[in-house]
C-alpha cells in the first residue's frame, strides 16, 4: 500500500480532545500486517482513557477490541495471509520476560498494547505483529469477531476455576464480559447459573440469553437469592464481574464451603473486608483468585482459539451484546452516550468503512 496515503481516526490528542481526522496510513515494517478494520468496540475502559485520564503517549489512536482483513504483509510475516479476516490480540508480549517464558503473556512484564501504548484500531487501518494475528472461523461475522477479546477474557476467568458438571456459578455484573461468563459457565457444564445486577435492562438481556435466575440486586438480597438457590450451601464459583466493594464482599459471602471466588472486575475503590469475611473466608476454606486478560498463542488451544471456535459453534452468541453501531465519524457521538449512560448499552461498536448505523455486510 502506497505509504503516503492517508486515512481517517479518530486521534486522542489529549484527554477530553479526541479528534476525527486524517493521518497516515500506518507503514509496516518485518513481521508485521496491515489491517483494514471492519469493527472496533468501544470499551469500558476507553470512556475514562478518552475522556479524563489521557494514554501513556499523545497523540494517539485508541482501540484495542478489533477485527478486519489482511491487505498488506511485511516479510517474515507468519500466519494468515493477505485477504484473510483476523481478530488481533491487542497485548504485544516482550517474549523474553520469565512470564513470556512459561507462555504466559498475558503477564508480560514489559508487554506493548495496542490501543494505549500503541496506535489501535478507531481508525480505518491498523498495524498490528502478524504474530498477534488469529484467523476468523467461516461464519463468524467480523462484527462479532472484534469482540472476541471480550470473550476470551470471560473464558480466561471461567478457566481460573475448575468447574464440576452440575455446579452452581453465580456472577455478579451483566455487562457484555459478565454475561459471556455466565455463557462459558453454562457450556463448561454448570448446572444453573445466576446472573446479578442492578439494572434491569442488563437483566434482560440475561433473560434472552437463556439464563433463568437473574436477581436485581436493589430489590432483591443476591446472597439471600443464592443460597436459597442452593439449599443454603452457598455457590460452588462466584465470578466478581461488577468491580465495586460491595460485589466483591458479597461474593465472599454467598461462596460455598471449599468454593472458589474470581476476582475479574477491576475496582472502582478500596475494597474493605470485615474480619467476620476474612474469617468466613478461612472457615469455607475458599479459593481466591484474580483473573487478567487471557491466553494467546498462534497455535491452538489458546483462549482466543476457543471463544473463535465458540462463536462459531454457536456455544457463546456475542451478536446480541452489540446493542450500538456507530460509523467512526460518529465517534463523539459514541462517547457521549456512554459517558452520560442515557441508554443501556451491551457493546457499542464503530465501523470505519460505513457510513450508517446498520450491520455491516
Amino acid at each position: 500500500m502506497d505509504s503516503d496515503r492517508t486515512m481517517h481516526a479518530a486521534v486522542l490528542h489529549a484527554p477530553g480532545d479526541l479528534r476525527y481526522e486524517a493521518v497516515p496510513v500506518p507503514s509496516i515494517g518485518r513481521g508485521e500486517v496491515l489491517i483494514k478494520v471492519a469493527a472496533c468496540g468501544i470499551c469500558a475502559s476507553d470512556v475514562p482513557r478518552v475522556r479524563t485520564v489521557g494514554m501513556y503517549t499523545m497523540p494517539m489512536i485508541p482501540g484495542h477490541e478489533f477485527a478486519g482483513e489482511i491487505v498488506e504483509r511485511g516479510d517474515d510475516a507468519p500466519g494468515p495471509a493477505t485477504g484473510d479476516p483476523v481478530a488481533v490480540f491487542p497485548l504485544i508480549p516482550c517474549r523474553r520476560c520469565r512470564y513470556c517464558g512459561q507462555g504466559a503473556y498475558e503477564v508480560c512484564d514489559a508487554y506493548d498494547y495496542l490501543g494505549s501504548r500503541s496506535d489501535g484500531a478507531y481508525a480505518e487501518f491498523v498495524k498490528a505483529p502478524a504474530w498477534n494475528t488469529i484467523a476468523v472461523p467461516d461464519g463468524v461475522r467480523l462484527q462479532d469477531a472484534a469482540l472476541t477479546e471480550l470473550a476470551a477474557v470471560a473464558l480466561h476467568a471461567v478457566r481460573r476455576a475448575d468447574i464440576a458438571e452440575g455446579d452452581t456459578v453465580a456472577v455478579l455484573g451483566a455487562g457484555p464480559i459478565g454475561l459471556l461468563a455466565a455463557q462459558w459457565a453454562q457450556a463448561r457444564g454448570a448446572g444453573q447459573v445466576l446472573v446479578v445486577d442492578i439494572v434491569p435492562e442488563k437483566l434482560d438481556m440475561a433473560a434472552g440469553l437463556g439464563f433463568e435466575r437473574c436477581v436485581n440486586a436493589r430489590t432483591a438480597d443476591p446472597v439471600a437469592a443464592v443460597l436459597d438457590a442452593t439449599d443454603d450451601m452457598g455457590a460452588d464459583l462466584v465470578i466478581e464481574a461488577a468491580g465495586v466493594p460491595e460485589t466483591v464482599r458479597q461474593s465472599v459471602q454467598m461462596a460455598g464451603t471449599l468454593g472458589h471466588v474470581v476476582i475479574m472486575g477491576n475496582p472502582s475503590a478500596d475494597v474493605e473486608l470485615p474480619k467476620e469475611l476474612v474469617s468466613s473466608i478461612l472457615r469455607k476454606q475458599l479459593t481466591i483468585k484474580g483473573t487478567w486478560n487471557s491466553t494467546f498463542a498462534p497455535d491452538p488451544p489458546s483462549d482466543w482459539h476457543t471463544a473463535l471456535e465458540g462463536m462459531r459453534d454457536g456455544t457463546i452468541d456475542v451478536g446480541s451484546l452489540i446493542t450500538h453501531r456507530f460509523p467512526l465519524a460518529r465517534v463523539h457521538d459514541a462517547f457521549d452516550m456512554l459517558a452520560a449512560r442515557r441508554e443501556t448499552v451491551g457493546r457499542a461498536v464503530l465501523l470505519p468503512h460505513t457510513d450508517a448505523t446498520e450491520d455491516a455486510p
